[in-house]
């Protein structure tokens, strides 16, 4: 019976662990095309993707971008984030469908304008989109997206947001 569940549990994984699969897969997919475009880290400097996640030192973590080039820390992170994106689109599907969750996203738009729904839905969604697109004004004006303050402050606002949702359901 026991073995049953396990089985269960990570052949169909919960909605909540799928939309958060793909949704960071979505995001590492997103600043990894920055990365080998433009250059993730500081103007003119590109994350190394590899040193960065392994915890080496600063100057490994990241070198000089002059041009669109691939390296290999590149491919595992387009890599990891494809299957975050696979993984996490194969549990939407089999718990809700992906038409039902792409419908939920241009639904949370009517509700931040809608005065007939809960104040708390109201503010949770504000703090959700407040939080991706501090994130993106932010990382877009001074040209660095992986910087961990801005995470700091785009998390909470983006977990709060998702905690007092899923408290008020």
């Amino acid at each position: 019976m026991a073995q049953s569940s396990w089985k269960d549990e990570v052949t169909k994984p919960s909605r909540f662990l799928s939309v958060l699969s793909f949704c960071i897969g979505t995001w590492l997919a997103f600043v990894s095309l920055i990365n080998v475009v433009f250059g993730a880290f500081a103007p003119g400097q590109k994350i190394e993707w590899l040193g960065f996640i392994d915890g080496s030192s600063l100057s490994e973590a990241y070198s000089t971008h002059s041009s669109i080039s691939i390296g290999i820390g590149d491919v595992v992170a387009l890599a990891l984030s494809a299957i975050l994106i696979v993984v996490g689109a194969r549990g939407i599907e089999s718990s809700s469908g992906m038409r039902s969750f792409l419908n939920s996203i241009t639904r949370r738009t009517r509700q931040m304008m809608s005065s007939e729904g809960d104040l708390s839905l109201i503010v949770a969604n504000w703090m959700v989109v407040g939080g991706i697109v501090f994130y993106v004004i932010w990382s877009t004006i001074n040209t660095t997206w992986v910087d961990p303050g801005v995470y700091s402050v785009s998390i909470v606002m983006i977990a709060s947001g998702l905690g007092i949702e899923a408290l008020s359901e």
